[in-house]
């Protein structure tokens, strides 16, 4: 693995809201030509940003901007090494061409009031969408891309579309026999042995059921005393609350327990962080040298994968991985039945895949904060039932999604061998519908 990292002024309320749930739906865009594309921050990101406009955004940086999910943060995901020190994971190998042949209906596709009434490539290049790419592919080949806010060869920080592999490194481990999803968490950690861990099966933290008081809500966000608000500024090393620099693992070590493991889908970015120590300790390796190995370098990606690190080197994969989008689409793909268009060899087997669709418990879906955010306002029109492996929605039909905050999505059908993956910049979003749509109206197409 490269490693080239930058470091910035930073503070720890940058991530303090990163990781946070998807938001609700976005606001209603009035009716535009669909072949206008949006000027402002949007063109500029579209053209390369010139010297003058670069230096009058990095100036502007703060964490409030960050998180305010404006101007200043669409520059800023759109180069992560600008705000936190990253390693490279590096591509390998020749670059595996993806087959074009676009279908005008996808930019049709309608979803009742969703964006506003627009069919989609409306939405999409809506100013108020603040989308900045999207891309649909069905059989491994490109039937829709649009860029309105970024160029296809920018990298645009993924947020917690990353938690996903995590889980796929844990998944390849389990299938070799080197984990154990029934064991404790702390009997392959021994960090966590004697902490109130202590007890917690592995499968409970895939599954965001960990029962720890580590819940990544509005009220702990604010809380500059929660774990949360701990962790966030233990992932730029600056001080807590109490003035104390602490190390993530310091903080993951200190959680107390809230209830029973495997009861609720309680949503949380340190599960995350968790699973990627867990890698790291099964294997003796760095979590970014694991990924690129097992992943990266086994696919035929254009580019690097970036992967932010904390100060002490703790991998950020929960949510703060970057790339260009087809290479996103191209992860998506490891799940599909063409999952040869994007890798020389299976990484996904068919049975994670399988495990991924039926093994989530439905019965704890709905006793957290994000089971119903996806059920009521994310997929209002069609509810997921359950989560799993780290993916946030599951259908009974199949299809899974996984979302990061500020407007990045990976929807992925492999009973339509479709993927659809998408970047914004933006508080809330309807993309997620549009991509469900997708999935049914193609489903419909079948002979």
């Amino acid at each position: 693995m490269n490693l080239g990292s930058r470091s910035v002024q930073r503070t720890a309320m940058t991530l303090a809201a990163t990781f946070a749930v998807l938001a609700l739906g976005a606001p209603r865009a009035a009716a535009e030509p669909a072949n206008t594309l949006p000027g402002g921050i949007l063109a500029e990101a579209r053209a390369g940003f010139t010297p003058e406009q670069a230096r009058k955004l990095r100036q502007g940086y703060s964490p409030e901007a960050l998180i305010a999910a404006g101007d200043v943060a669409l520059f800023h995901f759109l180069d992560i090494g600008l705000w936190l020190e990253t390693e490279i994971a590096a591509r390998s190998g020749a670059v595996m061409p993806l087959e074009v042949r676009l279908d005008p209906a996808i930019g049709q596709t309608h979803v009742g009031t969703a964006g506003g009434g627009l069919p989609l490539l409306a939405y999409l290049r809506s100013e108020k969408s603040r989308a900045q790419g999207m891309i649909v592919m069905q059989g491994g080949r490109i039937i829709f891309e649009d860029y309105p806010g970024m160029r296809p060869t920018d990298n645009h920080v993924w947020m917690s579309i990353s938690k996903t592999t995590a889980s796929l490194v844990v998944r390849q481990l389990v299938e070799e026999g080197k984990i154990d999803v029934d064991k404790p968490i702390d009997s392959y950690i021994p960090a966590l042995r004697g902490t109130e861990w202590r007890g917690t099966r592995v499968i409970d933290v895939l599954d965001m059921a960990s029962g720890m008081d580590i819940v990544e809500n509005q009220a702990n966000r604010e809380n500059p005393h929660s774990i949360i608000a701990r962790y966030n500024h233990a992932t730029v090393g600056e001080p807590n609350a109490d003035g104390k620099v602490e190390s993530q693992l310091e903080v993951i070590r200190t959680a107390k327990r809230m209830g029973p493991a495997g009861v609720a889908f309680d949503y949380s970015s340190l599960n995350t962080t968790v699973l990627a120590l867990l890698a790291e300790a099964v294997e003796g390796r760095r979590w970014g040298d694991i990924f690129q190995d097992r992943v990266w370098a086994k696919m035929g990606v254009e580019g690097d994968m970036q992967v932010a690190l904390a100060p002490d080197g703790t991998p950020q994969a929960h949510g703060l991985l970057a790339t260009r989008l087809r290479d996103l689409a191209r992860y998506g793909l490891l799940y599909t039945p063409s999952w040869a268009k994007a890798s020389r060899e299976q990484i996904v087997s068919d049975a994670y895949v399988h495990e991924i669709q039926t093994g989530g418990r439905q019965q704890i879906f709905r006793k957290g904060e994000l089971g119903n955010v996806m059920a009521k306002a994310v997929f209002p029109a069609h509810p997921p039932s359950a989560n799993h492996w780290q993916w946030d929605a599951i259908w009974d039909d199949g299809d899974f999604f996984k979302g990061g905050v500020f407007g990045q999505g990976l929807y992925v059908s492999p009973r339509n061998d479709l993927v659809v993956a998408w970047y914004s910049t933006v508080m809330s979003s309807d993309l997620p519908q549009y991509a469900r749509q997708i999935s049914d109206d193609l489903g419909k197409r079948k002979p």
